[in-house]
């Protein structure tokens, strides 16, 4: 399949999933998240930061790939396609209106089969990002390394990671690293303790899961986020590699 008609077919899906799950811009927010039609919903994470996420499935997508929206106080803010290497394939910033699709063949693809059969991971690859000022190729180079330690968070065990990533924006490079979790029988990576430096200044942000709820559980498809709200704004960074 060429480019462009993969483009049209993502394209295509993520306007199935604003028309029927996501709310207008002023209209009220729901009490749960609706999952598309022809689609399972799986997980609801509830993370710091004042933000939780939903993640599902579509029966006409391939084996594999996964849908995560993240939503804060105001509402939906991004939305996320992967594959079952959490590969980036696709991205959209719901307010900006902005997004990223990943080039394809990467240099070194990112590979979560890698990371856990080897405990560490490089990656070398390019996304179109595009914008209010138009489109331009961002290239990413990084490594995802299992620290060797594993945590237990709301009852589920998690291993750590550490992880670097960098890019150019013009002006200079950015630099985002720390640490952050993945679950291996979900082959899902939840954010953690990060830093984003630019040349001289940085900053910090913790969107570490607090929370899950599956199919059936209390909180799941809640649209509401419960941790830290009101102590740091809301939304915070969500990069093309942050995989919380």
């Amino acid at each position: 399949m060429n480019r462009t008609r993969q483009i049209s077919l993502i394209a295509a899906a993520f306007a199935a999933v604003m028309g029927v799950a996501l709310p207008a811009p002023l209209a009220a927010q729901p009490q749960l998240f609706e999952v598309p039609a022809g689609c399972t919903a799986f997980l609801t994470v509830q993370a710091r930061g004042c933000t939780v996420s939903h993640h599902w499935q579509c029966a006409a997508d391939p084996q594999g790939t996964h849908w995560r929206v993240s939503v804060d106080g105001d509402g939906p803010f991004h939305l996320s396609y992967t594959d079952a290497e959490f590969r980036w394939l696709q991205s959209w910033n719901l307010r900006s209106g902005g997004g990223s699709i990943l080039i394809e063949p990467e240099q070194d693809p990112a590979s979560l089969t890698e990371l856990l059969d080897s405990g560490s991971d490089s990656m070398v690859f390019s996304l179109l990002i595009e914008g209010a000022s138009g489109t331009v190729q961002r290239d990413y180079t990084g490594f995802d390394s299992l620290t060797g330690d594993a945590v237990s968070i709301d009852g589920e065990r998690l291993l750590v990671t550490d992880f670097a990533y960098q890019y150019n924006l013009g002006a200079g490079q950015r630099r985002v690293q720390g640490n952050q979790f993945v679950h291996p029988e979900w082959r899902l990576f939840f954010g953690g303790i990060e830093t984003v430096i630019d040349g001289d200044e940085s900053f910090e942000y913790d969107s570490s899961p607090m929370e899950f709820a599956e199919t059936g559980e209390a909180g799941f498809l809640s649209m509401t986020p419960i941790y830290d709200c009101g102590e740091m704004m809301s939304g915070g960074p969500v990069g093309p590699m942050q995989n919380g």
